[in-house]
């Protein structure tokens, strides 16, 4: 793959003929349903076309052919030689490509970007844009460096630098636009340009890859629009509907521990007591420590928000302490000796430290050390760890938030079909979605839910039934 590193591209429409491209552009946005139907009989006839075939064809008087022709003239793509049209060839192409436009369905996508970049002498790409000179395949380099996955595509947007105000505000106003569109008639007013101005304009963000200029149907006339590449625009589109809603109830919502360091404090509690009180423990069914009811009691009365009266409340207790001591025993903040729990010589330094560092002290450490023998090597990498981690960013601004809602959308790219590319299916390209494995999901789930919970990072609980998480102060502090 090529290294991303995204200097500044280098794009100058004076390099090619491109007064000649914005003056079709001025054009095309004027025509009529009537000089549209006309060029595209021409675009799509014979390259000499007796106009009296046109009349038949178009069924249309000769007076009025004559003066849309004398119109379309001006595009360069024909010549009438007497009683004749005829086509140039190089336009002809040109307007090949820019004829789908103006089709109902049309959605700007790789296939017409390639067809864009075509127009550019082909010597001129590699000074516009830094790839190799060697390469065999411009386009492939470009879709490589720059459009190959969502993040690198996210990463060149982030980093272009358009050096001009105007093209910067269009930028922005198209990304905060609803369904990224615009009408090109509000962005001249609001930028006071010209219609060549603007059409310079979009010429040279279409070259830059950030969008395109279409053509829609309004009130029987066509009208200029801007809006994203499509593959792109489906990205944000499917980002949009996996964000996880907030969950509106809050009062609904059963936290699996009162305060967002609990799990910290829960140890640290658990170590004090276990330096004053013997404590006493058994195995489980599932070979997990839990307590014996004696010492449980004493452990509950401490640490508040249990209730032990119930078969549910104490099913929850045992479940919840026996992550507390086996996460005591990982850190080896504390050792079991016949059946008791004793803390370790490490112990009062760590219960010395505030109950921030306590807790980012466990989660990294479980980083560090965890062994990760339940799961394929091959997704236990740091870097997947961390794009793991990474995709809590898409909560940062919620509230509580369902935690399947939460894995619906999380996009990190873990392996290779949870990865996120740009691929060709047909004549049609699309970002892959990610498709997660049941040991990629449980990875997920531990990290996020588990692990994150314990370093005070997120806040879990339930919600009618269902899991929810939170990011907490803390959480926000680190990630946002």
């Amino acid at each position: 793959m090529i290294e991303t590193n995204f200097r500044k591209n280098k794009i100058n429409l004076e390099d090619y003929d491109y007064q000649k491209d914005i003056q079709n552009r001025v054009l095309m946005s004027h025509f009529s349903t009537e000089d549209l139907e006309v060029l595209e009989e021409i675009v799509y006839s014979s390259q000499k076309i007796p106009m009296s075939r046109l009349v038949n064809q178009l069924d249309k008087n000769l007076d009025k052919l004559r003066v849309i022709l004398e119109k379309l003239s001006k595009t360069g793509l024909f010549k009438i030689e007497e009683d004749t049209v005829v086509v140039d060839k190089e336009m002809r192409k040109y307007f090949e490509t820019q004829i789908q436009k103006f089709e109902e369905d049309f959605t700007p996508g790789i296939e017409f970007l390639q067809a864009l970049l075509k127009k550019v002498p082909i010597h001129v790409l590699p000074n516009w844009y830094p790839i190799p000179r060697t390469s065999n395949n411009i386009f492939h380099s470009l879709i490589e460096k720059y459009l190959e996955t969502p993040q690198t595509f996210q990463r060149y947007l982030t980093e272009l630098n358009l050096g001009n105000p105007i093209l910067n505000g269009i930028v922005t106003d198209l990304f905060e636009a609803p369904d990224y569109k615009m009408y090109s008639s509000d962005i001249r007013v609001k930028y006071k340009v010209s219609k060549e101005t603007f059409e310079e304009h979009l010429l040279y963000l279409e070259f830059n890859l950030v969008c395109c200029l279409v053509y829609e149907k309004k009130d029987g006339e066509w009208v200029e629009a801007v809006t994203l590449f499509k593959e792109w625009k489906d990205y944000l589109s499917f980002l949009k509907k996996t964000q996880p809603k907030q969950i509106a109830n809050k009062n609904e919502i059963k936290r699996t521990r009162p305060h967002d360091f609990s799990f910290a404090e829960d140890m640290s509690k658990l170590l004090a007591l276990s330096m004053t009180k013997p404590l006493y423990l058994r195995l489980n069914k599932e070979e997990e420590w839990v307590f014996e009811k004696a010492p449980a009691n004493i452990v509950a009365k401490q640490c508040k928000g249990f209730d032990l009266k119930t078969e549910e409340g104490q099913a929850h207790f045992h479940c919840y302490m026996s992550k507390v001591i086996k996460k005591l025993l990982f850190l080896k903040l504390g050792q079991i000796k016949g059946n008791q729990l004793t803390a370790s010589d490490e112990a009062e330094e760590w219960l010395a430290l505030p109950v921030e560092k306590r807790a980012l002290n466990t989660y990294k450490v479980t980083l560090a050390h965890y062994p990760f023998t339940a799961f394929a090597k091959e997704i236990c990498t740091e870097r997947n760890i961390h794009e793991i981690e990474k995709s809590i960013s898409r909560i940062l601004d919620s509230s509580w938030v369902l935690f399947e809602d939460f894995l619906h959308g999380v996009i990190a790219p873990i392996s290779e079909n949870s990865k996120m590319s740009l691929k060709k299916t047909g004549r049609y390209w699309k970002y892959s979605l990610p498709n997660y494995s049941e040991d990629e999901i449980a990875l997920i789930r531990l990290i996020i839910y588990d692990w994150l919970f314990q370093g005070g990072i997120v806040a879990t609980g339930s919600y009618q039934g269902k899991e929810c998480l939170r990011i907490t102060s803390f959480g926000q502090s680190m990630f946002g």
